[in-house]
């Protein structure tokens, strides 16, 4: 099943000493990036997380936000007990009645704000478990909205299908009506002159034209890519990159059938269908 690249998702967990939460965000980008936002005194865990978002996420921008708030005794900055009565001590003689307020500004008395987290117990586990859930979650809508984009895709498919067919069906006939175009053309050229149409001139400058717009190995290698792409649309795993070259694939025979088939009935089905593959190669950029 396909997948988005864009989605949302987010979890939380709370325990007695600390709440947990995590926002994970994606939007498109041909290749893997991500930026992931932790409390203070965590960035050490940033290389535990990635890798669950790359064993999740093969493409795209990924922006990922944790929240860590302390609960309970956890919440309490904590106080250097010996500090505090070093500096009591030596103010006596210096300041004597100097207010517990006024030591508690002086430097190192209380202590820094992220040393609340790291005295919480399996809080990294817990970080790296709610992260993963936010991914699911994630990933759950990457592959709704997926899911929608390959009906999409494969709508798009059929009528490009449906269009190539009619160019099959209709380039046998295009030799047939020029031949006889060619011929009304030279008979009126010829008429009230005593001339007469050679038959091996007129066959010659024929088969020179349907070996000049013969369109069989375009059709042919067309028609495969088409199946590939729809084949593609039922594979479990990341195809995004392999949509993308496939659509440029078909624009290109399209193209040379367009150029080469000279016929009107064929240039619009031409037209219509690389109306189509542009439509899917918007598609492919969003699928991961």
């Amino acid at each position: 099943m396909i997948r988005s690249m864009t989605g949302y998702g987010a979890a939380e967990r709370t325990t007695d000493q600390v709440r947990v939460a995590a926002e994970v965000r994606t939007v498109n980008n041909r290749y893997f990036k991500a930026t992931i936002r932790l409390p203070d005194g965590l960035g050490a865990l940033e290389p535990r997380i990635e890798p669950i978002l790359r064993a999740a996420i093969t493409r795209g921008t990924v922006y990922v936000g944790v929240t860590v708030e302390p609960r309970g005794a956890a919440a309490r900055v904590p106080i250097n007990a010996e500090v505090l009565q070093a500096y009591r001590r030596d103010l006596e003689t210096i300041a004597p009645g100097a207010t517990d307020d006024a030591l508690l500004a002086l430097p190192g008395v209380v202590g820094e704000e992220e040393g609340r987290l790291t005295g919480i117990p399996d809080l990294p586990d817990l970080i790296e478990s709610v992260v993963g859930e936010a991914v699911e979650t994630l990933n759950r809508m990457r592959e709704a909205e997926g899911k929608a984009t390959a009906d999409d895709m494969a709508a798009i498919i059929g009528d490009i299908e449906r269009r190539v067919a009619a160019i099959q069906t209709r380039a046998p006939q295009v030799v047939q009506d020029y031949r006889v175009r060619l011929q009304e053309r030279v008979q009126a050229l010829l008429d009230g002159v005593e001339v007469t149409l050679d038959d091996q001139t007129l066959v010659r400058e024929v088969a020179f034209f349907a070996e000049r717009s013969d369109i069989n190995e375009e059709l042919a290698r067309l028609a495969s890519h088409v199946q590939q792409f729809r084949g593609l649309l039922g594979e479990p795993g990341p195809a995004g990159r392999r949509f993308e070259f496939i659509s440029q694939e078909m624009v290109r025979e399209a193209n040379t059938i367009g150029s080469k088939a000279n016929d009107p009935d064929i240039s619009r089905e031409v037209v219509e269908i690389k109306v189509g593959v542009d439509r899917l190669r918007e598609q492919a950029q969003n699928v991961e």
